[in-house]
């Protein structure tokens, strides 16, 4: 296949250029991937650039590995390495590891505490001192990652919300060794600012940015700075769909991009590939009540479907459900579809106030669904969280959160609780020592705390296990280019894991399960060697990241549908108490572009469902906590005309064979 084939004029066009730095207008649908993917192809093929001299920047992991594997798959044949594409959290991770003999803000080695860890060690830990419950710990750290996100951090005058707050947080990471993920890409400007002459960041000439819209002041700023070292920054986007303002994004970075990046070229894909022409109508709709936008009007292909979207009124939220389920049941009865490949959306969830009731009534319907809300899946329960631990201290023994969640978070009988990791902690900081070289001392020498043996006798058994991954971790990654190469270490990694897990943890249902996601992870990852397994398994992950599920209709809030897409999408509780719910100022287009997207998602059927009342739990949940009424969201007013979801309903039945 050449570069160019199969691509529209504009496609081509976009994926073409050089000679400045561009941007380029994608709307949803319209083939912003593939035209990514093209240019890299382009770059390295015909321009014969050479791939470390290629950078590509995606929002979230699944778009870096959606991008990445894109890529590779074009290349299989030609032999040639894939450029580095990361999310911008990981690219600063590995910045930061390169260049870890100048960091001297960050405990070192460099460890990135996971969801796990800040759940169930770092926020706990910090509420205890503090006399505060997790969640107010999280808005503490919410409002610090702000700072780091909007610069406010770099300020002259600036000074913490909490200064209380940050000073048991430091104590706590003093002890611990690790780094939370939201600073990554601060650390990365504030180290490369610290040492502009003596910090590496390799040799950037063409930067691809996709979602630019979604990036907040910091992550511009590490773009600035590669722009400034000459990479040629090619930006992907579209400022109709900038969802994330609780991350700082602004869509005003992509509309002044052509202005600050001069020269700058505009480029644009106009033609919507996904949506039926009714589907975009109606989603235009809504994108046009924003005045500042992007002029980009958004075309079907010829021969177009037009699609079905249908705005359905319903009394409360237990006929909506019967008539979202009623809907379902009908598109999969008599319209063929597979249940993944209906997508519920909700604008929130929280306490599984909407999902359960929805859930309910899907139930009823025999028709099974998905709604995952943890990120950790199989590695965040016991046996799956004691193997990534006895992975974490075979790469590196002085892992302090993996010692910790050894001791009171796999379920080992070691007689080690809280108080005793208390004791080792006040130990610690009176010392000026980390969690793990108090535990060497203990080790040494038992009667220096109490219960002393029990530590010195856990350290042992573990000491013993990981010592049986030594000649795994020691081995080193097949050619990149050999794919037979890669596959065959692939498998070998994972059988000889496989035998540790099923010996030091356990051959039952839980360990498989860990196994199974592991392997899967491994080959997304095209891991080939134990270092890069685990950095496959605990790499940066401060995005929201989709979690459909095959086989099962998949309900998710709006922010978790970007990026996917499916034949139909049911958009519940479209109200004005929670779309814009509280929202104000620039807060409201957030909630309008996050309407805009999840409309977007389908390509045949939309529906959108709204109450006249909300009863039970849901009454406390929006901007009306408490009161039972509800109205349609002023974003789809005038849209459609608006039709009675029971009789609506009652027709499709009316239509099913008796």
């Amino acid at each position: 296949m050449t570069w160019d084939e199969d691509l529209s004029p504009k496609q081509r066009t976009a994926a073409k250029h050089t000679g400045t730095h561009a941007r380029l207008l994608a709307g949803p649908g319209t083939g912003k991937t593939r035209t990514l993917t093209r240019r890299i192809l382009k770059l390295l093929i015909e321009d014969r650039v050479a791939p470390q001299n290629i950078l590509g920047i995606a929002f979230t992991r699944i778009n870096a590995y959606e991008l990445r594997e894109s890529v590779a798959n074009e290349l299989a044949e030609d032999r040639i390495d894939t450029p580095g594409i990361h999310t911008l959290h990981s690219y600063a991770l590995r910045q930061l590891l390169r260049n870890s003999r100048l960091i001297s803000s960050l405990p070192q080695p460099l460890r990135i505490a996971d969801d796990f860890e800040e759940s169930n060690i770092i926020l706990p830990d910090i509420g205890k001192v503090l006399r505060l419950n997790k969640r107010q710990v999280r808005k503490k750290f919410a409002q610090l990652s702000s700072d780091w996100q909007t610069l406010e951090i770099d300020k002259p005058e600036y000074q913490p919300a909490d200064p209380r707050f940050v000073g048991a947080w430091q104590q706590h990471r003093n002890i611990y060794g690790y780094t939370v993920r939201s600073e990554l890409v601060w650390q990365l400007k504030h180290a490369v600012e610290e040492n502009p002459d003596q910090f590496d960041l390799g040799d950037t000439r063409h930067l691809l940015v996709d979602e630019y819209q979604d990036l907040n002041k910091c992550d511009l700023a590490v773009i600035r700075m590669l722009a400034c070292r000459g990479a040629e920054v090619f930006c992907a986007g579209d400022d109709d769909q900038s969802i994330y303002g609780f991350r700082g994004a602004h869509p005003a970075g992509i509309r002044r991009f052509v202005d600050e990046y001069s020269p700058s070229t505009p480029l644009s894909l106009d033609i919507c590939w996904r949506c039926g022409r009714a589907i975009i109508s109606v989603a235009q709709h809504v994108a046009n009540l924003d005045p500042l936008r992007l002029d980009k009007p958004l075309g079907s292909p010829p021969h177009c479907w037009n699609g079905t979207v249908r705005l359905l009124r319903f009394y409360n939220e237990d006929q909506e459900a019967w008539g979202v389920a009623s809907i379902c049941r009908h598109l999969k009865d008599r319209r063929g579809y597979a249940p993944d490949d209906i997508l519920i959306l909700l604008r929130s969830d929280h306490q599984r106030r909407y999902s359960l009731v929805l859930e309910s009534a899907l139930n009823h319907q025999d028709l099974e669904t998905n709604i995952k809300v943890d990120r950790g899946g199989p590695l965040d329960e016991n046996a799956g969280r004691y193997l990534l631990s006895l992975m974490r201290l075979a790469a590196n023994p002085c892992d302090d959160l993996a010692w910790r969640t050894i001791f009171c978070h796999v379920g080992r009988a070691n007689q080690i609780g809280a108080g005793t990791v208390s004791t080792v902690c006040q130990y610690a900081d009176a010392g000026g020592l980390r969690f793990h070289e108090v535990l060497e001392e203990v080790e040494e020498n038992p009667g220096l705390i109490s219960r002393g043996g029990f530590i010195q006798r856990e350290m042992g058994a573990i000491k013993q296990l990981t010592a049986k991954l030594a000649d795994l971790v020691d081995s080193e990654p097949p050619d990149t280019r050999d794919e037979g190469q890669r596959a065959g270490a692939r498998k070998e990694l994972l059988r000889r894991l496989s035998n540790f897990a099923n010996i030091g943890i356990g051959r039952d249902t839980s360990t498989q399960e860990v196994l199974s996601y592991v392997r899967s992870r491994a080959e997304r990852s095209n891991a080939a060697s134990f270092a890069q397994l685990l950095d496959a398994l605990t790499g940066p992950e401060d995005t929201l990241d989709q979690q459909v599920q095959p086989g099962k209709i998949n309900i998710l809030t709006m922010h978790r549908a970007k990026g996917l897409s499916a034949r139909a999408v049911i958009i519940v509780a479209a109200e004005k108490q929670l779309i814009p719910g509280n929202a104000v100022g620039v807060q409201l287009g957030d909630e309008r572009r996050l309407l805009y997207v999840s409309m977007t998602r389908a390509r045949h059927d939309l529906y959108i469902t709204y109450c006249n009342r909300r009863e039970g739990r849901q009454k406390y949940s929006g901007s009306a906590r408490g009161s039972p009424v509800r109205e349609l969201t002023p974003f789809l007013r005038g849209a459609l005309p608006v039709e009675t979801g029971t009789d609506y309903v009652a027709g499709l039945r009316a239509d099913e064979p008796t």
